[in-house]
């Protein structure tokens, strides 16, 4: 309700009355002083008068009438879609679309449908088809988006090896040294015959498969995948050195479980160098100690050395001092506790590695302690795109699935790694990039509908670089903000 009206608005409303113009009333609320102009109406059909008001404007105390806002016109929007993370993935999709078209020229816009919904997270048949038309389809794909036919579309993918072996071979051969493991996943495909019984580390048994992944150490890219069964060791996956297409004079560099004479046999065989780690029983410690030199590994102090053990195979022995007493002081409180542990005070914290090629030391650490990427590649392929949510029924739907995330993996590691670029991995994942750009819709209707850039949007895309939604000003003058309130970027690169 309106209160009294001040002294100088009951004059101006007396004023007007004086002037003749009538229906006029003043109501105060708050500071403002609101004009309305009111009468009734004889309504025939309720045989009673009705009371009609309307808005004037608002009063000022020099008598002038501020009128009001114009009504806004209606506006029927036909469809509305999300613009900027479209355009963002679309961005990253391009490069490997060539090669998608040349591997799948029939099945690729379905490809990049079911890649790009799994990093939004839709990767359901049921959903994904619902989550690409809610998308402006920046590369003109126009997939079939009915989950009828994408299931077929992941059962022709599936079997289609040959043709995944294409897409492999084309895509950037720029690393010289490629990390490659196996991790496994468990499975409720109950129809896929590729699924072997194996134990997890609780003791649990569960039917499962193996992944078999490599990935570049330098670029920190996914180059090849591959699936075997669920009862398969590490050091019998040399069929994948027939299947991979991997040039001549690769470092492979692997975890212990891939020292097998067979399968080091095999990389020889190939042409191929590699860079394994040893057992803890193994032998090699005996034919090497770290008494060679010292070097600094970021906040530790690592010792080394390295030696010959046999025709053309060299060990590296590596101990890390901090690692050493960690191990130790685990090993005495175990004991403290009653449990049987041995001390192992000449292997504590210690590693060794063996190699085919006789390298700097320092660089065979470097390396080793790279492959850390392979490792944050299933990180985010079973953690954030589902590859291990596997309810298909057959051996094609899943090793179709599987396809669509190591798609979606190399658009997803693309953004990652813009983010890295800019020094945003701190305060940024790719989720939360996505969820930022989602905000930019484009809506089509009966009239022109333009919206306005957010200023999160508009700063992010400044600081990423992407320019979509901003100019090399708008970066410069962030950068210059960040300069004045001192803040100095982040040394890229681990030191050693």
């Amino acid at each position: 309700m309106g209160c009294e009206p001040d002294q100088w608005a009951k004059d101006w409303l007396e004023e007007q009355r004086a002037q003749g113009k009538t229906g006029l009333t003043v109501e105060k609320r708050g500071d403002m002083h609101i004009v309305k102009w009111a009468t009734t109406k004889w309504d025939p059909e309720t045989k009673k008068r009705k009371k009609i008001s309307e808005y004037r404007g608002v009063l000022h105390q020099d008598g002038t009438l501020a009128p009001p806002r114009p009504q806004r016109s209606r506006v029927e929007a036909a469809q509305i879609v999300d613009s900027g993370n479209a355009r963002l993935l679309a961005r990253f999709t391009e490069p490997i679309l060539p090669a998608l078209k040349f591997a799948f020229p029939n099945d690729y816009p379905e490809i990049v449908e079911l890649a790009v919904t799994r990093i939004l997270g839709r990767g359901e048949l049921c959903k994904a088809g619902r989550c690409w038309n809610r998308l402006e389809d920046v590369l003109g794909l126009r997939p079939n988006t009915s989950p009828k036919s994408l299931s077929d579309t992941l059962e022709r993918v599936g079997l289609a090896r040959g043709s995944q072996d294409l897409f492999f071979s084309r895509l950037d051969k720029e690393d010289s040294e490629m990390a490659v493991d196996m991790s496994v996943i468990f499975s409720k495909a109950r129809g896929a015959t590729m699924l072997k019984t194996g134990y997890n580390r609780f003791r649990l048994s569960c039917p499962q498969f193996n992944l078999v992944m490599c990935c570049g150490l330098a670029s920190g890219r996914p180059r090849y995948m591959r699936v075997v069964p669920g009862n398969m060791k590490e050091g019998c996956a040399v069929t994948m050195l027939d299947e991979f297409d991997i040039e001549e004079g690769t470092l492979l560099v692997m975890d212990r479980g891939y020292h097998d004479k067979k399968l080091l046999a095999a990389i020889r065989g190939e042409e191929l160098d590699y860079l394994v780690a040893v057992k803890r029983n193994s032998k090699v410690y005996e034919k090497t100690d770290a008494e060679e030199g010292i070097f600094r590994w970021r906040d530790s102090a690592v010792r080394y050395g390295h030696s010959r053990v046999s025709d053309g195979e060299w060990a590296y022995r590596f101990e890390n001092l901090d690692h050493r007493n960690d191990e130790l002081v685990d090993a005495l409180r175990a004991q403290e506790l009653g449990r049987q542990r041995d001390l192992k005070l000449d292997k504590a914290g210690n590693f060794v590695m063996v190699s085919s090629r006789e390298m700097d030391p320092r660089d065979v650490y470097r390396i080793y302690k790279a492959r850390c990427s392979i490792e944050d590649f299933f990180d985010s392929a079973k953690n954030v795109l589902s590859a291990d949510r596997t309810y298909m029924r057959d051996d094609a739907h899943v090793m179709g699935h599987l396809f669509i995330t190591f798609v979606a993996a190399l658009v997803r590691y693309e953004v990652a790694r813009l983010i890295d670029e800019a020094d945003l991995a701190s305060s940024y994942s790719p989720e939360d990039v996505l969820d930022v750009y989602a905000t930019m819709k484009i809506v089509t209707g009966d009239a022109e509908i333009r919206q306005l850039v957010p200023k999160d949007v508009k700063d992010l895309d400044a600081k990423l670089g992407v320019f979509l939604y901003s100019t090399q000003d708008d970066r410069d003058k962030l950068m210059g903000i960040k300069k004045k309130r001192g803040r100095k970027p982040k040394a890229s690169g681990p030191s050693s």
